[in-house]
């Protein structure tokens, strides 16, 4: 196939595809979209079970939520109906209730109904997979109040609430379809559901593209959704195929073959902007790579002293780990709170001062630095980088202060469970996001005896007591100036400095329009032209 997206390409997709030992549908008369990835992580398609980067896309693309970003997913902190024509939150911030559009029809014909949210919902939490959380820890009831009415009731106030909606494995689905395939909502689907075989070669949702099968390690195919509620897409066809080399992607980039590309390193991705063959789509993820530090006088007393930590933290070339290490493919995270969240300011993020940092060391009582082990995890980490090559970085940032890192690699599951045991006095680490809200940083990592802050030992009773607060308003705006509030503690106690906050290039065919990154569900093909 050797054109770009805007030319009729049903007989040279059949063509295309033979050549690549890929099934043949007969595609619908239109436009074709070939998408690469490298090595998609795909263990399933059902939308409630899966759980990892690849899927959310192609999920996105079948299956709809209640509510979606802002402004086609540039905006992360405006909200939008999409199932829902409109929604209201009770006072307490424990109660939403969902008024849903009408007409709106699945793939199968039948209409959309509050029954179908409930039992998407409820099976989302009893089939007790890796995503289950999201409603089990969270939903107390869940109730159609009438056919076009939905009722949610949560355990307590969460302000994210909204943002967990966003997910894919809030996805809709035909509760009629998936019933009829085995599918359950009862407390014991995790032991009595078998609709998952059905759902990974076939659609329940309400999307603009049906699902039309799956091959692992080969691709996925979608096609278009002729009676979708808004208007069609004018894409006929998705085509996301598994194509592990980068390199290889390029080329095909380069001479027609794929429109997009997802997989392509820096390098690649400057010689794809030098080539001026197409358009480069950027976007900020919202993982993070950042520096603990245990605050316990027992494991290291040097780093239990504030000082020595906000030394630390000015001791750090961030510009050379974002430039140099990165090739400018992240941006320095201010905190541990993600760019582009609700109350985060880039202008916040911490700057390479060494005197200061010599004066710090100085007044803790350390002005010849000190010895202390590093130990990391011998992984790849977001955005990727090599640990290894980040602490040597680091070890050699804060020797011109006097701070002796001695470097220690760990296997990747015995470093996560020594960090998880608190038993590490420095190291890295990741965090990748489950929703796009700060809520899902501010607690673990500001409130004593959450997953992260637990690692190293922080208690901070009003870091506490403003994450937990701002986590129960509903208000935006009063939300903001605690979350604001709340970095500026965290950058000042320093038992966690972030580092970098990945970016994410797309490499896009002339001709393609409207291909946006979010860090949600990555694409929405929806807006693709």
């Amino acid at each position: 196939m050797n054109s770009v997206v805007g030319r009729v390409l049903v007989v040279v997709l059949a063509v295309g595809l033979a050549a690549s030992g890929a099934a043949v549908q007969a595609a619908p008369a239109g436009r074709v979209l070939v998408v690469a990835r490298a090595k998609m992580d795909i263990r399933t398609l059902d939308p409630h079970r899966q759980y990892e980067i690849a899927p959310p896309q192609i999920i996105r693309a079948a299956y709809e939520t209640l509510v979606t970003l802002g402004d086609q997913g540039r905006n992360l902190t405006q909200l939008e109906p999409l199932l829902a024509e409109s929604y209201t939150v009770s006072p307490d911030g424990k109660v939403y209730t969902f008024r849903l559009r009408r007409g709106v029809r699945f793939h199968t014909g039948n209409v959309l109904t509050a029954q179908d949210v409930v039992f998407s919902f409820t099976r989302l939490g009893h089939l007790k997979d890796n995503p289950a959380w999201l409603f089990s820890d969270h939903v107390a009831a869940v109730t159609a109040v009438d056919p076009q009415t939905v009722r949610i009731t949560l355990k307590e106030p969460n302000a994210a609430f909204l943002a967990m909606l966003v997910s894919p494995n809030f996805a809709v689905v035909d509760s009629k379809a998936v019933r009829a395939r085995g599918g359950t909502d009862a407390p014991n689907a995790d032991k009595a559901d078998r609709a998952t075989d059905w759902l990974d070669q076939n659609s329940a949702g309400t999307g603009p593209f049906i699902l039309r099968g799956w091959k692992r390690g080969v691709e996925v195919v979608l096609e278009r959704n002729a009676q979708y509620w808004r208007a069609p897409s004018p894409v006929a066809r998705i085509v996301v195929r598994d194509i592990p080399d980068p390199a290889t992607q390029l080329e095909q980039v380069e001479r027609g073959d794929v429109h997009i590309a997802q997989s392509l390193d820096a390098d690649l991705i400057a010689r794809f902007r030098r080539s001026g063959r197409g358009q480069v789509v950027e976007g900020n993820t919202l993982d993070m790579t950042y520096l603990a530090m245990t605050t316990n006088l027992q494991i290291s007393s040097a780093l239990a002293d504030r000082r020595v930590r906000q030394a630390i933290a000015a001791a750090i070339d961030y510009a050379g780990i974002v430039q140099g290490l990165m090739r400018g493919a992240a941006i320095q995270i201010p905190s541990i709170i993600p760019v582009g969240l609700l109350g985060t300011d880039p202008g916040l993020a911490p700057k390479r001062d060494l005197a200061r940092a010599k004066a710090l060391m100085a007044e803790a009582g350390y002005p010849n630095g000190f010895p202390v082990k590093m130990v990391y995890p011998t992984t790849v980490l977001v955005g990727g980088l090599a640990a290894e090559t980040l602490v040597t970085k680091l070890q050699a940032d804060l020797a011109q202060i006097g701070v002796r890192l001695q470097l220690e690699p760990r296997e990747t599951v015995q470093w996560r469970a020594d960090y998880r045991g608190g038993k590490l006095a420095i190291t890295i680490a990741d965090w990748t996001p489950d929703f796009a809200d700060p809520h899902g940083w501010a607690v673990p990592f500001a409130v004593k005896g959450a997953a992260a802050a637990r690692r190293v030992y922080y208690d901070n009773p009003r870091a506490a007591q403003l994450a937990t607060e701002a986590g129960r308003i509903t208000d935006p705006a009063r939300r903001a100036q605690l979350y604001l509030e709340l970095q500026r503690i965290l950058i000042a106690d320093a038992a966690f400095v972030g580092l970098i906050q990945p970016k994410v290039n797309l490499a896009v065919a002339p001709g393609v329009r409207g291909v946006v990154y979010n860090p949600v569900y990555f694409v929405d093909y929806y807006f693709i032209r």
